[in-house]
């Protein structure tokens, strides 16, 4: 049996009074999805002007795109970037919301639209900071790295996708270099 826990990380207005203490509210908005006893917590303010940025603010780059073996199915179709649980990750560019789920093989995930019709997926998170639907901008934080779903340790495991779809992903690194973002 699967037993899927995910945090929730957002304010809103009003729900002061739901508070279970330490800034946290029990939540149970789209973005806990199927998994029961999600968390809200305060999040930070935005603070990036940048049109793109890196998903993490510092990390050291561990599997890449296209890496073999028993860890995958087939092959890697994202780039990890070793942090520690609870790091801030962001939304690497304005865009919408267009899942947040959890179970599987990613875990705690959120894939984020983008204009042109790229989407990048953010997977094996601790916790989210955003539901389905909402509209999210360069830098804006999305939510904490984890370990959930098929993870040997803490983690963002970085996907760039040219559809919604998981068979259509591309090197995220290239794909970031293009738009003026050095990750790792």
């Amino acid at each position: 049996m699967l037993l899927c826990a995910i945090a929730v990380l957002v304010a809103r207005p009003g729900d002061g009074d739901s508070h279970t203490g330490g800034g946290r509210q029990t939540d149970g908005s789209v973005a806990a999805g199927s998994c029961p006893g999600a968390v809200r917590l305060d999040q930070p303010p935005t603070t990036e002007t940048a049109s793109w940025v890196a998903p993490v603010e510092t990390s050291e780059l561990s599997a890449g795109f296209g890496s073999s073996g028993s860890r995958w199915a087939n092959r890697h179709t994202g780039q990890d970037f070793a942090v520690p649980v609870g790091t801030p990750v962001r939304a690497v560019g304005a865009g919408r919301v267009v899942r947040v789920s959890c179970g599987g093989a990613f875990g705690i995930q959120i894939v984020v639209e983008h204009p042109g019709g790229y989407c990048t997926q953010y997977a094996h998170l601790a916790a989210v900071a955003v539901d389905q639907g909402d509209r999210v901008s360069a830098g804006q934080w999305i939510g904490e790295s984890g370990t959930t779903g098929n993870s040997t340790g803490p983690h963002l495991h970085f996907e760039v996708r040219a559809t919604p779809e998981t068979d259509s992903a591309v090197d995220p690194l290239p794909w970031l270099e293009a738009r003026g973002v050095a990750a790792g």
